[in-house]
């Protein structure tokens, strides 16, 4: 059997692990295109949920069983989290509310940074959680802030992005993939231009690659890199990577009490640990996805076991997001367009997320038809990606968004409910 095959099949397997895909909690069939707003929760994720609920001590410590038990598992979430994003240290990763929480709380630990006369950079592809912050707390403080535009294609347009840095560059705020269009950023080859340009911190905002993509934050060569829980098929709950040899820059708003030490001293006030189980669980399911793929190989250490998920994932979305780009040039409906990259050569470059829009359908009304016409969730609005909707003088997109839960039976029940939409809406062409 070929390897596109077992991955294939690895994938329909997989879906039992959802328990979402067979109803909702009502019991009604739909299906959920939307993905990019939060991803489905795995069962492990549940299961973890509902023991750490009935059983695990609410604070750590290091005299009683059961705090003893709870200060373990903390460590344990970190180190997975670490091993998953090629991270060196467990006090590299540090837990929150949520990822805009996470860079808000970076933002005012890098106060001391932030002066006049200097510059950040920020960009026009991002959602707004890496742009707010800085936008907030660097701009008050008095340092510049410098927005880098889009090409044409809607990609970065990375020239801006280098012309715009110098040796007043404090911090380049910058995506790992679109929340709006899917787009990836050739990350490390970008990061090491910023770094041989300026000493600029960088930051990464990774919650839309995260699901999607192997991340290794060595070689990526970030600063500081954050993602979301509820992204990769767990709960809420915000990661921070903060790099060991940068924490010496930085001043957490922290409790007097807590400990003033990394990854402590990120963390205000109790650790949520029914979120933290929901995590490992997701963790869970990704190691052992890696292990099938690496089939259960012993030499093989965590990090390359989870690098293996994610490539397996990254390859089988890859297959969606062609098949999804071949339908939609059958369908060759001159009321429908594709915002981002829409050239099959250039499948690597995104994740199977894409914003549409029907001429003559407002975007609410189109998420409603949708769902009328086939119990479809898809999303409308900015998706907190404002800057790229000004940039294209709209106020909404649409945007449907797969994961590798989603199959190319859902992409046709898409693009059938899609022709019935454009169809009996033909008075608005």
């Amino acid at each position: 059997m070929s390897e596109p095959d077992t991955i294939l099949n690895l994938f329909t397997r997989t879906r039992r692990r959802f328990p979402a895909l067979n109803g909702s909690s009502v019991g009604e069939k739909y299906l959920y295109l939307n993905s990019g707003a939060g991803s489905l929760m795995v069962d492990s994720a549940l299961q973890a949920i509902n023991s750490a609920a009935s059983s695990l001590n609410p604070m750590p410590g290091e005299v009683t069983p059961v705090e003893k038990q709870t200060f373990q598992f903390h460590n344990q979430v970190r180190k997975m989290v670490a091993e998953f994003i090629g991270a060196s240290s467990l006090e590299e990763i540090s837990f929150h509310f949520s990822t805009t929480n996470a860079l808000f709380n970076l933002a005012f630990s890098l106060g001391s940074v932030f002066k006049p006369g200097q510059n950040c950079l920020v960009t026009d592809l991002d959602h707004f959680a890496n742009i707010s912050p800085w936008e907030t707390v660097a701009a008050s403080l008095g340092a510049e802030i410098r927005t880098v535009r889009l090409n044409p294609d809607l990609t970065l347009n990375r020239l801006d992005l280098l012309d715009k840095l110098d040796a007043n560059t404090v911090m380049v705020a910058v995506t790992a993939a679109s929340n709006a269009l899917g787009t990836i950023l050739p990350l490390t080859d970008l990061i090491s231009e910023i770094k041989e340009k300026s000493r600029a911190l960088v930051v990464v905002d990774a919650v839309h690659l995260a699901p999607h993509s192997p991340i290794d934050v060595r070689e990526i060569g970030c600063d500081f890199l954050a993602f979301s829980g509820y992204k990769i098929f767990g709960p809420m709950v915000g990661i921070l990577f903060s790099r060991k040899e940068v924490l010496s820059q930085v001043t957490p708003y922290r409790v007097e009490t807590n400990r003033n030490s990394p990854p402590y001293f990120w963390e205000q006030g109790m650790l949520p640990n029914i979120n933290l189980a929901g995590l490992k669980g997701a963790l869970d399911y990704l190691f052992e996805l890696g292990q099938i793929v690496v089939k259960k190989d012993p030499s093989a250490t965590p990090p390359k076991v989870f690098r293996r998920a994610m490539e397996a994932i990254k390859k089988y979305e890859q297959s969606l997001s062609l098949y999804f780009l071949e339908r939609l040039k059958k369908l060759n409906s001159s009321r429908l367009r594709l915002y981002g990259i829409n050239n099959s050569s250039k499948v690597v470059s995104r994740t199977p997320t894409f914003a549409i829009e029907i001429s003559g359908l407002n975007p609410t009304e189109l998420k409603k038809l949708f769902w009328e016409t086939g119990r479809i969730v898809i999303a409308d609005g900015n998706h907190y990606s404002a800057a790229v909707v000004r940039h294209l003088k709209k106020q909404a997109l649409n945007r449907v968004s797969l994961a590798h839960y989603d199959s190319p039976e859902s992409i046709d029940l898409f693009f059938e409910s899609l022709e019935k939409i454009i169809f009996f809406n033909r008075h608005y062409s």
